[in-house]
């Protein structure tokens, strides 16, 4: 992938992880970096975005690269890795075991799940800049209701860790050197699921619309060898065994 993103596969698990230096600051090189490590992992059922070093997961965006001869190239690649990120089939675990500013914290927001440590809070500064950070402006208001993402956006406030799982932001905050355990249970829990069952909540969440995910659910969950597992496991009292199979005959990884 490239030395600042990181991709490691293996089986039906993917990690990403920054290396860009010790804030993790993405230029657009990165952005697209990222953009292509979700896409290769698209065949996987859990993707976890992780960071090297302890001072910042991800302190945002180059702010070079927001100068009006470099912004428009930036933000077609941000807006490009957004949409791979929330139209991606595979379940996105975030940890971040430092503070998330900026484009950091949007990267969080693009994830399905997330954790992190006391050592982390949550900030958008953009304003500060007279700038607007996209993403956090269309997605936070449903995370966090708008009265919050009014605060958090026009006064760049941070937003501590247990305010953040107060808010909803994260779903469980842990010591800084028990993150990556915590990281690693989640994600395990996850691959223990049917992968065709994971995906398909995933979709019928993001898309938020009940016509459509009761049509998930009829038109691929109930065709499929894991929906008849599933159902026939619990009531013969034993194990399921997954498959991963959708109802076309198709394998997941």
């Amino acid at each position: 992938m490239s030395e600042r993103i990181a991709l490691a596969r293996e089986g039906r698990r993917a990690r990403i992880t920054l290396h860009a230096g010790p804030l993790n600051v993405l230029g657009i090189a990165d952005i697209r970096a990222l953009t292509a490590a979700m896409r290769e992992s698209e065949g996987c059922t859990v993707v976890s975005i992780e960071a090297a070093g302890e001072r910042a997961f991800c302190a945002g965006v180059e702010v070079g690269d927001h100068t009006p001869e470099k912004a428009p190239e930036m933000l077609a690649a941000f807006e490009e890795m957004a949409r791979t990120f929330l139209g991606a089939a595979p379940a996105i675990v975030c940890a971040a075991n430092a503070p998330a500013m900026g484009g950091g914290f949007e990267l969080l927001l693009l994830a399905d799940l997330a954790l992190c440590s006391t050592r982390a809070f949550f900030s958008l500064p953009e304003v500060q800049l007279a700038a607007i950070p996209p993403i956090a402006c269309a997605l936070l208001p449903r995370a966090i209701g708008a009265q919050r993402a009014f605060d958090a956006i026009l006064t760049g406030r941070k937003i501590d860790a247990q305010s953040a799982l107060a808010w909803g932001l994260v779903g469980s905050v842990h010591a800084p050197e028990e993150l990556s355990a915590a990281t690693e249970a989640l994600c395990e829990r996850l691959l223990g699921y049917s992968a065709l069952a994971v995906r398909a909540c995933k979709r019928a969440i993001r898309v938020d619309d009940l016509a459509l995910a009761m049509r998930a659910y009829r038109e691929e969950l109930l065709p499929s060898r894991d929906g008849a597992e599933g159902i026939a496991a619990f009531l013969e009292k034993r194990s399921p065994v997954w498959a991963h199979t959708l109802s076309k005959g198709e394998d997941y990884r």
